[in-house]
């Protein structure tokens, strides 16, 4: 009489793995009608329930995160949901979870990803990034060929070339 219709999806972030389980730990907070069951940093998996509704008797998500090189980690999402009449009355309600959990993290990603990077030595800050500024020597060569080229008139030149050298 019980039927169980499993979905899966997934999707690869250009994050660290401990970034993007970050992200999923927090996504999952804001998706509506989802509870938190257990969630497992060693292993970096979280297992999900939703609540019964009049078709299902709710349902048990498995989301693993895992490494695919040291900048990128994939999150796999496992929901499988016990439906009273068959799978075809589940409405695809776990289709629509597993894509939920995938843009909530996405979203998560794109607002703290970097931060989140920086925050935890993985990457040196956007000043650092830079490396050193450019010599006075390098900016005057830039200028003179912006000169050069005719973009800048030899006054603008000369107005440029004081800036840096009062630097």
């Amino acid at each position: 009489m019980f039927d169980t219709f499993d979905r899966t999806g997934g999707a690869e972030f250009p994050f660290p793995k401990i970034v993007v389980f970050r992200a999923l730990c927090e996504a999952v907070k804001g998706i509506r009608g989802m509870t938190l069951e257990s969630r497992d940093e060693m292993t970096s998996r979280v297992e999900l329930k939703t609540g019964v509704s009049a078709f299902s008797w709710g349902e048990k998500i498995s989301v693993t995160v895992t490494s695919s090189g040291p900048d990128a980690a994939i999150i796999s999402v496992g929901s499988g949901a016990k439906t009273i009449f068959g799978s075809a009355t589940a409405h695809g309600k776990n289709k629509q979870n597993v894509s939920e959990i995938i843009n909530h993290t996405s979203a998560i990603l794109q607002k703290y990803g970097v931060q989140w990077k920086t925050d935890l030595g993985l990457q040196a800050p956007p000043t650092a990034l830079s490396g050193t500024s450019p010599s006075i020597a390098d900016e005057l060569a830039k200028l003179a060929a912006l000169r050069d080229q005719g973009v800048l008139t030899p006054a603008e030149f000369e107005d440029q070339k004081q800036r840096i050298l009062a630097q």
